[in-house]
Parts: structure tokens; C-alpha cells; sequence
């Protein structure tokens, strides 16, 4: 009995992680937004806090949040699909309101604060008139008005945020050219299918959705890199499905950290019945005409922390122990730090995913691109002669997306004229 309690244990821990972590998580983040929220509202704008409709709807959002989180934890229990997707929706718009109100309400603080300060010279003033009385009181309303503007506009930004998270991937023609490209590849048309996240949000009407549309675009090879199902129970199937993607030279995989975290023993059982072939730290030759293109695939860290590059060297380097010497060469990489070594080691093309994009873009570039500099949040970059596409994924764990919409990149190789 002693023998099987710790595998008992890890067992409900595996169990935990993967079915109610979300929840779990959810009911944490919605908790400490609800309390920020109502320490803002009580502390910065003492004056909205004595209006009844205020504080019953601030304490109405993590109301909803135990209302939302409740239906999807029975959802959860009983199997009921339905419910899950109404509650998961619920309280990822209760998430959004909440921290759109908790970063949106020390601003209209500020105004306030100006508000007051204009008052209080006011009311030190010795040397008012009547002229003068009226603009300084129009003065304060505009800033009062302005302080609810704040709030109303970042729910206003949330709710877009949400709704574009419903719509369905772009497929955007990228053209990448090469100097060194062999003249059989000039037009060679790669599908990039990463970060599908099938499970909570996506299902597989979805993944059907995405396979239709993509076997419209006549393209010569698949690469997916990664994240591809949170839930294992479709895993196999919805490779079955995505290998239905014609391609002329077929289609090839890489893993993420999510198949670390979903149960990468289920996921790889998966892959060796399944009909697209897996490479993992390792590489293979594909026979294009009368030239070679080398597709190699690394492995995932694990780590959501700071990542030592040691790693990428070693799995890196492993996945290119097969390559032959000069031949145009692709690397799957879930995670775009990859990307250094990649170059160093002279890979023309890597492809990869991991970041979403941030979920929030402004004119094709992650908001996130000045402070994560050298993260390849989203978009195509140069090192050398080396290229990288780091796709905003084709889905999400959590349903928001801002100016970054999700992605199915088709990628056109091209001979570049000197």
C-alpha cells in the first residue's frame, strides 16, 4: 500500500494539471483582479464609490466569475461539452473586464487627482470674476467625464479583444527569398500549421474548418510545430485529420511544451501509430527533384523560466547530425529562441511558434516587440543568411486577440537574383 501511494498521488497530480488547472488557475487570477478592482474603486475614486451602482457592479464581477466557473466545473465533471465552452467563455470576459478595469482605473485617478488640485486653486484664488467661474467648472466636468472614459474604454477594447478571438485563422502568402536556393525549390509553397491549442477552445470542427481552407492552397509540404491539442483524447485523430492536408512531399511535426505538459508519453504513442512522422532532435532528408531538402525538428525545454542555450545548442545539433552538406535545410523550432544557434549553424529557414504573438499586435509586429527584443515575438526576421518566421498560431489557450489574429502561414520559397 505504501509502494502505490506516491504513484496514487502523482497520478491525481497529472489528473489535476490537466483537466482542472485552468479552472483552478482562473478562479486565482479572477480572485486577485476582483480584489484590486474594489481596493481602486474604495481608495482612488472614494466619490464613484458611494454611487449604489458602482459597488454592486464591482462585486458583480466576481460574482460571475463563481457563477461562470462553477457551470464549467460541472461541465468538466459531467462530460457536458456545452457547458465547459460557456463557462470557459464566461470567465475568460470576466478575466478581461477585470484586468481591463484593474490597469484602466489609476488612470482615471489621475484625472481626479487634476480635478481636485484644479478646485483647490480655485478655491485659493483671490482674484476671481463671474467671466471665470463657468470655464473653470466646465473644466472639472470635462475631466470627471474623462475619468469614466478610461474604464468604459478599456472594457469597450477587452470586448474586440474577445470577439476577434472567435474568428478563424488568416492564411497569409509569405514569400522568402534565398540565395542560396537550389532552382527545383524556386516556388516550393510550405504550409505552417503551429499552435492549434485543440481542447478548450478549438475543437475539432475547427481543426476541420482549418483543413479546408488549407487544402485549397495546392502546397508541397506541412510543418507543424508544436502546442497542436491540449486535450490527448483527440490527439490521434486530429492528426489523422491534419495529415489530410494535401501535400505533394507530405507533412512533418515537431513538439512544444504543451505536449510536455498534456502527457508527452500518450502524445508520442500517438505519433508512432499515427500518420505524420515526428522529429524529434532529428532530421530527414526529403528528395526534390534532383536536389535534397533537409527538414529537421528539435525539442522543447519544458521550462516556462529563463532557458539556457545550451539546450537549443544540444538538441540542435542533434537534429542536423544527419544533414547532408549543402542542402537547403528548414528547422522546426516551437520556440523562436532556437533561432540563434540556428543561424549560427547556417539554416537557411526556421520556423516556429510558442509565443502567440503576444495576442496583441500593432501593424503586424507583438506590442511586446520593444520590451522582448530579442524573443522574435512575431513576424519574419534575418540573422546572417539565415531567416526566421515566428507564427501568431493558428489557436490560443485563452480567447483574446488584439491586432495579432491567429495564422495558418504559407511561405513561398524564392531564388533570390543577385
Amino acid at each position: 500500500m505504501r509502494n502505490r501511494l506516491p504513484f496514487r498521488v502523482a497520478a491525481l497530480y497529472i489528473f489535476f494539471m490537466r483537466v482542472f488547472f485552468p479552472v483552478a488557475f482562473s478562479m486565482v487570477a479572477i480572485a486577485i483582479l476582483s480584489v484590486v478592482e474594489i481596493y481602486f474603486l474604495k481608495k482612488l475614486h472614494k466619490d464613484w464609490w458611494k454611487s449604489l451602482w458602482i459597488r454592486v457592479s464591482s462585486f458583480s464581477i466576481p460574482t460571475s466569475g463563481i457563477v461562470f466557473l462553477s457551470v464549467w466545473t460541472l461541465g468538466i465533471i459531467y462530460g457536458e461539452r456545452m457547458l465547459i465552452e460557456f463557462g470557459a467563455y464566461g470567465a475568460s470576459a470576466v478575466l478581461i473586464i477585470g484586468l481591463a478595469l484593474m490597469l484602466s482605473l489609476p488612470f482615471s485617478a489621475l484625472l481626479h487627482f487634476l480635478s481636485f488640485i484644479g478646485a483647490r486653486i480655485k478655491r485659493r484664488s483671490q482674484l476671481r470674476t463671474e467671466a471665470m467661474h463657468t470655464p473653470d467648472e466646465t473644466r472639472r466636468s470635462v475631466l470627471k467625464t474623462a475619468a469614466f472614459a478610461f474604464p468604459a474604454f478599456a472594457i469597450v477594447v477587452g470586448g474586440k479583444g474577445l470577439a476577434s478571438s472567435f474568428q478563424g485563422p488568416r492564411f497569409p502568402n509569405i514569400n522568402l527569398f534565398f540565395a542560396s536556393l537550389p532552382d527545383v525549390l524556386n516556388g516550393f509553397r510550405v504550409l505552417h500549421l503551429s499552435d492549434v491549442h485543440l481542447g478548450l477552445f478549438l475543437g475539432m470542427p475547427e481543426l476541420e474548418r482549418i483543413v479546408a481552407l488549407a487544402s485549397v492552397n495546392q502546397v508541397d509540404l506541412v510543418l507543424i510545430t508544436g502546442d497542436f491539442s491540449d486535450d490527448v483524447t483527440i490527439y490521434s485523430d486530429a492528426l489523422a485529420l491534419s495529415s489530410k492536408i494535401p501535400a505533394t512531399y507530405g507533412s512533418f511535426a515537431s513538439i512544444g511544451n504543451h505536449e510536455y505538459f498534456r502527457g508527452i508519453t500518450e502524445i508520442l504513442s500517438c505519433y508512432e501509430r499515427g500518420p505524420i512522422p515526428l522529429l524529434l532532435s532529428s532530421g530527414q532528408s526529403v528528395n526534390v527533384g534532383n536536389s535534397v531538402l533537409y527538414i529537421a525538428g528539435v525539442d522543447d525545454p519544458r521550462s516556462l523560466g529563463s532557458i539556457h542555450e545550451s539546450f537549443f545548442r544540444t538538441t540542435i545539433d542533434a537534429a542536423l547530425r544527419d544533414h547532408p552538406t549543402d542542402v537547403f535545410t528548414i528547422l522546426m523550432s516551437h520556440r523562436p529562441e532556437g533561432f540563434h544557434h540556428a543561424a549560427d549553424m547556417g539554416v537557411q529557414l526556421t520556423l516556429a511558434g510558442h509565443t502567440h504573438g503576444g495576442q496583441i499586435g500593432w501593424n503586424g509586429r507583438s506590442i511586446m516587440e520593444s520590451v522582448l527584443e530579442k524573443k522574435y515575438m512575431w513576424g519574419w526576421y534575418e540573422k546572417g543568411g539565415s531567416q526566421l518566421y515566428t507564427s501568431a498560431g493558428a489557436g490560443h489557450w485563452f480567447p483574446y486577440r488584439l491586432g495579432c489574429p491567429a495564422e495558418v502561414p504559407i511561405y513561398t520559397l524564392r531564388k533570390k537574383l543577385s
